[in-house]
């Protein structure tokens, strides 16, 4: 069974890449957004639900740590984005998967597969 990603980012042309690089790779793609309301919205209309989030250190309307606990007690499976000095002490101390910037396909790949579900 293919895993269902959701991309969560304030930068639509990261967005696009990812998914693309995503869905060659065999995964579905869940159109996402970078705000806890606009995520409700955007769950509830994934024809596949997520099983995997992607989430970007740098959201614009949310304030990334408060939306990632959310995430997590929701019980989802999160992926922070960012980079050495910006993120990965984040996702550390939040217990989340690290993806860092800028990766490759095979990274981005890795990081889908090796997500563990809470």
């Amino acid at each position: 069974m293919a895993r269902a990603v959701m991309i969560i980012t304030p930068h639509e042309s990261l967005s696009r890449s990812i998914a693309k690089l995503i869905t060659q790779a065999g995964f579905d793609v869940c159109p996402g957004v970078d705000n806890l309301g606009g995520f409700r919205h955007a769950l509830n209309a994934a024809e596949t639900p997520p099983n995997v989030l992607l989430v970007d250190y740098w959201l614009s309307r949310a304030q990334t740590i408060d939306f990632i606990k959310s995430l997590k007690r929701q019980r989802f499976v999160v992926i922070l984005m960012g980079t050495h000095f910006l993120g990965k002490d984040v996702a550390a101390a939040e217990g989340i998967g690290f993806l860092e910037k800028p990766f490759t396909k095979s990274d981005l790949v890795k990081a889908i597969a090796s997500a563990k579900q809470k």
